[in-house]
């Protein structure tokens, strides 16, 4: 498919955005017309707007209308609603589309057969067949329909089966409404509609060069926004991790208070009046290089309910959100973005989202039958492909490549036990499971996370019982084992050099082992998060992140996130607590999001110092 031309995507960008005023631009015109006294005018504009056939260019209230109206039997009013329609949206969009059009009026006009079947109405099958029989008996897919009236029960028939099951009707709403909001942007549109998204731009144009002026004064702000709505052989990963590379950073191990033998007093601590940092305590660091301080954070309000996932895009431009009533919504923190913004009603239980890292507009949802969903956050659209392994059903995690569009999953035999797991390669691009593979079980295993290297030849799968297996992610096959004899471990990540493995537990003890020497301990120390005081402040896979550089590690252990230098295990600055307990977090390259159970999203920028 040809990509759009920079005049032509910016051109769809901004009709999108038009659209998306269209409210704003009606009150400005109800303005406008009561301050030059034009009543009549006013009037007749807001009968127009009671009859409106467009529905404010709203897709879920047109497809609701479309759906009613074959539901209620109103065939000759689905038809004659559907060609207006047509000349008014769907003529606007590219000859390849027709197809498209037609297979959706199809699927209407069979809902309108469903529908009079369930209710008994055999008379307005027969006058519908009547008048269109001949037309339709010409198409080969049409034909089993038109002796419906005569058949007692169709929904025992196997060429009508699937048409009398709810889900059928779900579907084809979701498909309309996701067709419905692909159509509106390429749409012509009167240059008033762009008013309201240049006077948007010209205002986060100012915001950002007030934080910049900030910035530059050493200022930190804090702003609020709400936003509506296999065991093997042991040697084989040299083969994986390259060259023996000494890390110029690596320390020897620590003491397990996690800070150095000696610290730089001269280095100035972080002082704060604000409340809510009162109580953690900032431990200077002598390695300026690799501390991270918090340069902005802003708040946003865009769920009503828990939110249990939060990842950043690629890019880190989007953040995609699901919250415990199943609403997944997709959008941009940034005020002056033009990515376009998303909110699904999904009607299945998402368990692992990951987005892919080469194609920055995918994102891919596991739900709790087995089935991974991509969606296309520029179109809407929602696919459905089957990965489901019937021996292991629970999925422990899901890692996305970087190399290319393939998910690694990570499934157990058990909801409860990790003991026993399954390792699946999913290709997104061709829909289908390359490689898996069942490795040995590990002994009292609860729970499993895992990590991939920068070019997706090596997995490290860790165990919460301390087991850790080295795998190729190629093929799957156990290259090497560590027993580190630790409990409770909740994350792993490779080193900056790719040379060692950190691993956190979640009492926040921190170790480094070498990938070259299997079960050698290079550094031990301890995050200070107060486990041992405050048994809910506990980590877990979910409130553990590490910066992209992996300089940093950052933790949730309860409602504000902590920034610790992984090889010096000091803190090094904090965000501003949620009301509630953080349930998950993410890190991008400039920026950190931490979402809470009340269903607000923080996400604060920060900066090396």
């Amino acid at each position: 498919m040809s990509q759009l031309s920079p005049a032509t995507a910016d051109y769809v960008l901004s009709a999108k955005a038009g659209i998306e005023s269209l409210e704003y631009i009606d009150d400005l015109l109800r303005e406008y017309l009561l301050f030059r006294g034009f009543t009549s005018t006013l009037q007749a504009f807001e009968s127009d707007l009671e009859q409106d056939r467009d529905q404010g260019f709203h897709a879920d209230k047109i497809v609701d209308e479309l759906l009613s109206m074959a539901r209620e039997l109103r065939v000759d009013s689905l038809q004659e609603y559907w060609k207006y329609l047509s000349f008014r949206f769907f003529s606007h969009l590219s000859p390849k589309y027709q197809r498209t059009t037609k297979m959706f009026e199809k699927r209407l006009l069979r809902l309108f057969l469903v529908s009079a079947a369930k209710a008994g109405r055999r008379h307005d099958i027969r006058t519908f067949m009547g008048r269109h029989g001949t037309e339709l008996g010409q198409q080969s897919d049409w034909i089993p329909w038109l002796g419906l009236e005569y058949i007692d029960q169709p929904h025992e028939r196997p060429e009508f089966e699937a048409y009398f099951a709810d889900e059928w009707a779900a579907s084809l709403r979701a498909a309309l409404a996701d067709f419905m909001q692909t159509v509106f942007p390429a749409m012509a549109v009167p240059r008033i509609l762009l008013f309201d998204k240049d006077r948007r731009e010209r205002e986060a144009l100012q915001r950002k060069l007030h934080i910049f002026e900030e910035h530059m004064r050493g200022e930190t702000k804090i702003t609020a926004h709400e936003v509506g709505d296999g065991s093997g052989p042991v040697g084989l990963v040299e083969d994986h991790i390259g060259p023996a590379v000494v890390s110029p950073r690596l320390l020897p191990a620590l003491s397990t208070s996690g800070r150095p033998a000696e610290l730089d007093h001269t280095t100035e601590p972080v002082h704060t009046s604000e409340p809510d940092r009162a109580a953690v305590h900032v431990v200077p660091t002598d390695e300026p290089s690799s501390v991270l301080r918090i340069s902005q954070e802003d708040i946003f309000l865009e769920h009503n309910a828990g939110i249990s996932m939060a990842k950043f895009s690629a890019s880190g431009e989007l953040i995609a959100s699901y919250d415990d009533e199943s609403v997944l919504r997709v959008w941009a923190p940034d005020p002056s973005s033009t990515q376009p913004k998303l909110k699904n009603e999904l009607d299945f239980a998402v368990t692992a989202m990951a987005w892919d890292r080469r194609h920055t507009h995918l994102l891919y949802l596991y739900d709790e039958s087995g089935f991974i969903h991509t969606l296309n956050t520029k179109s809407n659209l929602l696919g459905r492909h089957p990965v489901f392994d019937r021996r292991h059903p629970w999925l422990q995690c899901m890692l996305p490549s970087a190399a290319s569009s393939t998910l690694l999953t990570v499934c157990s035999a058990k909801p409860e036990s990790s003991s026993d797991v399954a390792v699946l390669l999913w290709d997104a691009a061709a829909s289908r499971t390359v490689a898996s593979r069942r490795l040995p079980a590990s002994p009292d295993a609860h729970g499993v996370c895992a990590a991939l290297n920068h070019n997706d030849t090596l997995a490290a799968l860790a165990y919460s019982s301390g087991h850790i297996r080295l795998i190729d992610a190629r093929s799957l096959e156990t290259v090497a084992t560590i027993n580190t004899a630790q409990r409770d471990v909740c994350a792993v990540e490779l080193s900056r050099d790719e040379d060692s493995l950190v691993v956190v537990t979640e009492s926040g003890a921190l170790t480094r082992w070498s990938l070259r020497k299997s079960h050698e301990l290079l550094a031990e120390s301890s995050l200070d998060i107060g486990a041992s005081a405050l048994p809910d402040s506990r980590l877990d896979c979910d409130r553990v992140a590490f910066t992209p550089d992996r300089d940093c590690i950052v933790v949730a252990p309860r409602d504000q996130c902590l920034i610790f230098n992984i090889d010096s295990a000091s803190l090094s600055d904090c965000t501003r607590r949620h009301k509630d307990l953080i349930s998950v977090i993410d890190v991008a390259a400039d920026r950190m999001l931490s979402a809470s159970e009340d269903g607000t999203v923080r996400v604060a920028q920060y900066r090396k110092v």
